[in-house]
């Protein structure tokens, strides 16, 4: 009887203190939740009155508080680097990847966050580091190699970048046209210094990646001609006209001027061929001009003046200009007017890459907007319309 009193007794205390330590469960967690709203308040008043570093300040430590605000410290972040204000998208994203009980996964976003905070400042060094890191995580390592591989690019460090482009290679990615290109790069840097043997391997390396490549067949033919093998120099320059005919403006006076030795009217009529195929000004230059010196300067005029009527143009001008005030030295109505003329079809005579739109006054084998290769067409905009008429 005693025990059948005690446990009519204790139940209802048991339930009564659960019920008690419940509610005060929920007020505190009510508390919390009020705390972290009015430190939410607290950050966009002072975000709003233009105190940003005191804002971030709150903000982190409502990510201490609550977790489940981490999403909308990203956006926050993400809106700082948007302005330009790198510094404290920095501060933010370095706070949630240094937090210790972070899951993975939320760290690894941080970390990819933070990696790009630096590379839109301008702040390689850490950027590279700072994807190093962020390429140790499971399932980023594409994205931190695509990025390390734009850091090495753009501070022209193609031994990197040709690593890095291997490695992304092996997960799939098709990137032999651009490692060809960074070959190629290493080649004119070591045929600028004298080193013609490294200079022929990496030129090798860059055909081997992409047998096509106009840029490595014109550096290829460069080198053999310094070396004095003119058969192979003209054999990488026919390849070039064979499998990339639009990059023939490129070549043609070299080309012409190794023909020459043997046979001037030959290197002629290859350069008046040359011109009638593309339209580039250069290939008309270079007939132009060898015709004066090969012929007569009245021959050369006939040549400029027929060019000027079958496409007429201010580049095609500007060579007739010229020609006419070198002839008549003591004109000065004819330097005036190849000044003029030669102003002008700067102007008009620009390169345009086909991927963005950028134009440039000299042809390179990557945009410097977009960063594309083999996206400049070897003739100007004023020549490629000419073409299409």
């Amino acid at each position: 009887m005693e025990f059948e009193l005690w446990y009519l007794i204790a139940v209802p205390l048991l339930f009564a203190s659960g019920w008690w330590l419940r509610g005060l469960d929920a007020r505190q967690r009510k508390g919390e939740r009020n705390n972290i709203d009015d430190q939410y308040f607290k950050g966009l008043s002072l975000l709003l009155s233009d105190e940003p570093d005191k804002a971030v300040d709150v903000f982190i430590e409502v990510v201490r508080l609550d977790e489940d605000t981490i999403e909308l410290h990203h956006a926050l972040g993400n809106l700082f680097r948007r302005r330009g204000q790198f510094e404290r998208a920095i501060r933010l994203h370095s706070f949630l990847v240094n937090r210790a009980e972070l899951p993975e996964r939320e760290r690894a976003k941080a970390m990819s966050e933070l990696s790009l905070d630096y590379l839109k400042a301008g702040m390689y060094d850490r950027a590279e580091a700072a994807y190093e890191k962020l390429a140790e995580f499971k399932g980023r390592e594409n994205e931190a190699n695509e990025a390390l591989m734009h850091i090495y690019v753009t501070e022209r460090e193609w031994v990197k970048a040709i690593e890095t482009a291997r490695k992304l290679s092996g997960a799939g990615r098709k990137l032999n046209h651009e490692i060809s290109h960074y070959y190629c790069e290493l080649a004119a840097i070591a045929r600028l210094a004298k080193d013609s043997a490294r200079a022929h391997e990496y030129t090798r390396s860059a055909l081997a990646q992409n047998a096509e490549n106009p840029r490595a067949l014109a550096l290829s033919a460069d080198l053999a001609l310094e070396a004095g093998d003119r058969v192979a120099a003209l054999a990488a320059w026919d390849k070039i006209e064979r499998t990339r005919p639009e990059y023939l403006p490129l070549i043609a006076a070299k080309k012409a001027d190794v023909l020459a030795e043997t046979d001037h009217e030959k290197a002629l009529s290859y350069l008046r061929e040359a011109f009638a195929t593309t339209g580039s000004v250069d290939v008309l230059k270079a007939f132009v001009q060898r015709t004066a010196v090969w012929v007569d300067e009245a021959s050369a005029m006939n040549v400029a003046s027929d060019a000027l009527k079958s496409r007429p143009s201010l580049s095609t001008l500007s060579v007739i200009s010229s020609l006419k005030a070198k002839a008549n030295p003591c004109d000065e109505q004819a330097k005036i007017l190849a000044d003029i003329a030669a102003r002008q079809s700067k102007i008009t005579a620009r390169y345009q890459c086909r991927h963005c739109g950028f134009l440039a006054h000299t042809f390179s084998w990557q945009c410097p907007g977009c960063e594309q290769w083999d996206t400049f067409p070897p003739l100007r905009v004023d020549e490629v319309r000419q073409a299409r008429r």
